[in-house]
């Protein structure tokens, strides 16, 4: 099954999700679980509007451009809630939780561009937004709130299908996403971040139409670095690292807060 395809197809010239999207489609047609995770998956969102609820009142009294880089902090953080990678993200006690994305706040940003983005963010009519985990689309939904307060349009990217912790168009609905964006379109099928050779009609209209680009998580960082000649717009990439290499990249070390401009 999957070591087969990885024997047969592994190269160094795809990027990573390509592998891991094609491996747990793989192992759910073998193991015939249509939502992996699911109960998981439902706890994290729940958790996520419970704990995003708390943030909101926190961002309530600060003044415009904290707020912005106070609700960007609180973005990357929740891409720290991927239980495949958490450490207290399979024992889901909210208050170790917060604790811990408090404490991968208290790291700060070793790529911090957050004054730039701000600014793009401010002149910009038509914003994309890419998001990742559930659970993190919590946050995502204050951070799209605050855009939509500097006047432009803001338009949600989710996946049609489960994989691994990625948020879909259902999980978007059970945070409320919907009160938040625009709208909400289908990226593309179940992909780990967006699939340069499956993402919907869609989004490739909304890739070339938006004034900037927010793409949440290391694989969308993945596609986005390599699709980027074919993207009018500004891309901003809001992620905490989950791999030494990527960290190299980006001339670091260790997982690290990343908001950078591509």
């Amino acid at each position: 099954g999957s070591f087969q395809f990885l024997a047969r197809e592994f190269s160094t010239e795809k990027i990573p999700s390509y592998f891991i999207t094609e491996v747990h489609r793989i192992l759910k047609r073998i193991s015939g679980i249509e939502i992996p995770f699911k109960e998981r998956r439902d706890k994290c969102n729940q958790l996520g509007i419970e704990m995003a609820e708390k943030i909101a009142l926190e961002a309530e009294g600060l003044e415009e451009s904290e707020r912005f880089s106070f609700l960007v902090n609180w973005a990357i953080a929740s891409n720290h809630l991927d239980f495949r990678t958490v450490g207290t993200g399979y024992g889901f006690q909210m208050a170790e939780i917060i604790e811990e994305l408090r404490a991968c706040i208290s790291e700060g940003l070793k790529i911090d561009q957050r004054d730039e983005i701000f600014r793009i963010a401010k002149s910009s009519l038509k914003i994309l937004y890419i998001h990742d985990n559930v659970g993190e689309i919590a946050f995502d939904k204050l951070l799209i709130k605050e855009l939509r307060r500097y006047g432009a349009s803001v338009t949600s990217a989710l996946r049609g299908g489960p994989i691994t912790s990625d948020a879909t168009i259902e999980d978007g609905e059970t945070v409320g996403l919907q009160e938040a964006a625009s709208k909400i379109i289908l990226a593309g099928p179940d992909t780990l971040g967006i699939s340069l050779n499956e993402m919907s009609d869609q989004l490739k209209q909304e890739l070339q139409t938006a004034d900037l680009v927010i793409a949440k998580g290391q694989a969308n960082y993945y596609a986005l670095t390599e699709y980027k000649p074919e993207v009018p717009g500004e891309i901003a990439c809001l992620f905490r690292t989950k791999c030494e290499i990527v960290s190299n990249d980006l001339g670091e070390t260790g997982k690290i807060n990343v908001a950078i401009l591509l």
